[in-house]
């Protein structure tokens, strides 16, 4: 899933919950700033299950390649790379 599918995702969430805190008198809190937008989405690529060596990811920071779990076992591994797409075309 791109990186603009989960920022997307995100923000639905966030709409959706807020929503229903204000039909049940909760507190809302207030929506995630675009850039916590991007950091939110940028995590969640970078924690996705379905990652296999080689996966190229797209954050807020820039470019990265995916390397397997870490040495902890438990944390993914990535290594950065310069931008794979053509600098010409958009």
């Amino acid at each position: 899933m791109s990186g603009i599918k989960y920022l997307l995702a995100v923000v639905l969430i966030v709409s959706a919950a807020g929503a229903s805190a204000e039909e049940h008198g909760r507190i809302r809190r207030p929506p995630p700033t675009p850039i916590e937008a991007e950091r939110i989405a940028s995590e969640t690529a970078m924690n996705d299950s379905l990652l296999q060596k080689g996966d190229i990811v797209a954050t807020d920071r820039g470019f990265f390649v995916f390397r397997g779990l870490g040495p902890d076992g438990y944390s993914n591994d990535f290594a950065p790379i310069p931008n794979p797409l053509p600098q010409g075309k958009k």
